[in-house]
């Protein structure tokens, strides 16, 4: 099934128009940098500064937890299994699952979405959909590494939630 949907997107999905756009945001997405960034910017800021210290470490927690899967599942990329997959981006050199932008994606949306609960939360949660949707497009993860690393997010940033008054001291 994996692989049936990684094919769909590549030959009915893909176009001109709309590649530079996907290939941005996976660059955008790289390391969880953009959020990070956001993070700490927003942890300069005393009104804002508990959000941004929430949103770093459910990224640091998330993108560790991930880290550790990637090396024990040890799940190779999909276009290196499957010669007719053609990738978009660079070809990344680590393992496949769970997949890496996912998780800091969503880490970084789920507590924007629980301290926020306006649109910027719900900004915060589309735009994480669009960058997980777009390590499918650019064919470097199948569909069960996005979807994993949105459940490891999702029970990492709820530890973090959970344990963000011992953040606080």
């Amino acid at each position: 099934m994996d692989i049936a949907i990684l094919i769909w997107i590549q030959e009915h999905m893909r176009t001109d128009w709309l590649t530079p756009a996907i290939q941005l945001i996976n660059t955008i997405g790289h390391y969880g940098a953009f959020w990070l960034v956001l993070a700490l910017v927003l942890a300069l800021h005393k009104a804002t500064r508990q959000q941004g210290i929430l949103v770093t470490s459910s990224i640091l927690f998330c993108g560790g937890i991930a880290e550790i899967l990637k090396h024990l599942v040890m799940r190779p990329r999909p276009f290196l299994t499957h010669p007719e997959l053609l990738p978009l981006s660079h070809l990344p050199h680590s393992f496949s699952f769970p997949s890496g932008h996912t998780v800091c994606a969503f880490a970084a949306a789920f507590i924007f979405w629980r301290t926020c609960r306006n649109r910027y939360g719900y900004l915060a949660l589309c735009l994480a959909v669009i960058m997980a949707f777009s390590r499918l497009y650019v064919g470097v993860h199948y569909p069960s590494d996005v979807l994993g690393g949105i459940v490891i997010a999702a029970l990492g940033s709820f530890v973090v939630w959970h344990y963000r008054n011992k953040l606080d001291r």
